[in-house]
């Protein structure tokens, strides 16, 4: 009874988007991965760990909720945003990679899903990442840069050549790398700030609509970690931090929704908008609990759909965005065999 209950959430997510958008995938143009050889790729990447996540396969589940400013009721007629909104929140921050045992102190992706508790039924979850930019913008060149990472079979480890080799050939490839060399990795997961990456289109009662994208701004400040702090904490260090500053006080993020001027380009996952765009506090997101080390949490069974979105808000064009319910809905049926 109690795996039934936590595997529904993910069904009502399949039944959300997923299922539409496999059926778009399927008609697309033959040169296009399909979600299938995607997730196959990414396990040639990191190998399969059973009953773990192809991507962010290192994490923790936590709990809390999010309370509206009021200030986005211009911006989208979504419920979320509207003045008096208070909703209960499922969270999960994970490490990017399909690896369980990634080092929490490597400057690699950290990450922030969250799946919205909508009055009337309504649906709303959020895939994000501590960089503004993802890998690649499209999925041809994602396929390329996950095969480039694959493990020489005669060694059991990346070439070095042919990574450079294609990163040459692909220098978006670069954007986001070199964002996280130049900002060391967080000291805690609620000290980084956390990016939608994909853009969305927002809908007020107007009808006028707009692209945006959204980041999470820590309270506490953005904090990393020094040389000398990455050596002393080792690489295990995020979960307990987390469970230990939590129980002190609740982490806290500011919803900011960033809006883009003529010309920004808003259909790449690797184009990063400038700083001095316009942005609105929207929300805070309070988390008040994390799940106890060795406990199955509540997200454990969740996709967390980006495409799942409530009235007001709408997925772009963003190919990286459109991709990731099929994707996601292909590791979740290897990881619950």
């Amino acid at each position: 009874m109690i795996r039934t209950q936590r595997i529904r959430p993910t069904l009502r997510a399949l039944c959300g988007g997923a299922v539409a958008l496999l059926a778009g995938v399927a008609t697309a143009a033959a040169q296009e991965p399909t979600p299938e050889a995607i997730v196959d790729a990414m396990e040639k990447v990191s190998g399969t760990h059973a009953g773990k996540r192809r991507s962010g396969a290192k994490g923790v589940c936590a709990a809390g909720e999010f309370v509206s400013t009021g200030a986005g009721a211009r911006l989208t007629k979504a419920s979320l945003l509207q003045p008096g909104a208070r909703v209960p929140v499922t969270a999960r921050f994970s490490n990017g990679g399909g690896n369980p045992r990634a080092p929490d102190n490597a400057p690699a992706v950290r990450g922030m899903s969250l799946a919205f508790a909508l009055p009337g039924g309504d649906s709303f979850e959020m895939v994000m990442i501590n960089a503004p930019a993802f890998g690649a913008s499209t999925l041809p060149s994602f396929m390329k840069l996950l095969e480039s990472r694959a493990p020489d079979p005669t060694t059991g480890q990346p070439d070095p050549q042919r990574i450079a080799a294609a990163d040459r050939e692909n220098p978006e490839w670069a954007v986001q790398p070199n964002y996280l060399r130049a900002n060391s990795p967080p000291s805690s997961y609620a000290t980084a700030p956390y990016f939608s990456v994909n853009s969305f289109v927002f809908q007020n009662a107007a009808g006028e609509k707009r692209h945006v994208r959204w980041t999470f701004e820590p309270v506490a400040g953005r904090a990393v970690l020094t040389p000398e702090e990455r050596a002393a904490r080792g690489a295990d260090f995020l979960q307990d931090e987390l469970r230990g500053r939590v129980g002190r006080a609740p982490a806290e993020w500011r919803m900011m929704v960033v809006l883009p001027r003529e010309g920004d380009p808003l259909l790449s996952a690797t184009a990063i908008w400038p700083a001095d765009r316009e942005q609105v506090e929207v929300g805070l997101l309070r988390i008040t609990s994390v799940t106890p080390a060795g406990q199955p949490g509540e997200c454990d069974p969740m996709m967390f759909n980006p495409t799942l979105l409530p009235a007001g808000i709408e997925p772009s064009d963003d190919p990286m965005l459109n991709i990731r319910a099929p994707a996601y809905a292909v590791s979740l049926s290897r990881r619950l065999q």
